[in-house]
């Protein structure tokens, strides 16, 4: 199975639902952008809440390129700080922990392979009180 999410410069349009912390559903969409440049990847996606005041959650990963099956990425957050993860390749997926450089912030992504055009994300953010959101995603390339 040859993946093709972070693998390819590619544009992903996203649609799904994200749960704040009483995990309230809220329907989103929004739209990721893959870049490869030769020392680094560029991950920017967007996801926009709805409403009387849409919010537009926006992340940017700075990925080291693939060596084998693992590799590790960086992010600058304004409410959250420095966030370090890494991403993995299992199987049909492509699995992330992550933390803040704090340590006060921390989770987990799952971007599963449906076929070469899709893939379902799905993952979880935490701070030391608790649950701060959850989504389930699906990205489907332009």
């Amino acid at each position: 199975m040859k993946h093709t999410f972070l693998f390819t410069e590619s544009t992903w349009s996203a649609k799904g639902t994200y749960y704040d912390e009483k995990n309230k559903p809220v329907e989103v969409t929004g739209e990721s952008f893959i870049t490869h440049l030769k020392k680094a990847w560029f991950l920017d996606a967007s996801i926009t809440l709805p409403g009387e005041n849409p919010l537009e959650l926006k992340k940017g990963y700075e990925i080291v390129p693939f060596n084998q099956d693992v590799t590790s990425w960086k992010s600058e957050n304004p409410a959250m700080g420095t966030m370090l993860g890494s991403f993995t390749v299992v199987e049909d997926s492509i699995i992330s922990l992550f933390s803040s450089q704090k340590g006060d912030f921390f989770g987990t992504e799952f971007f599963t392979m449906i076929n070469e055009s899709e893939y379902v994300w799905k993952g979880v953010l935490y701070s030391q009180a608790g649950k701060i959101s959850s989504w389930s995603v699906t990205l489907t390339r332009e």
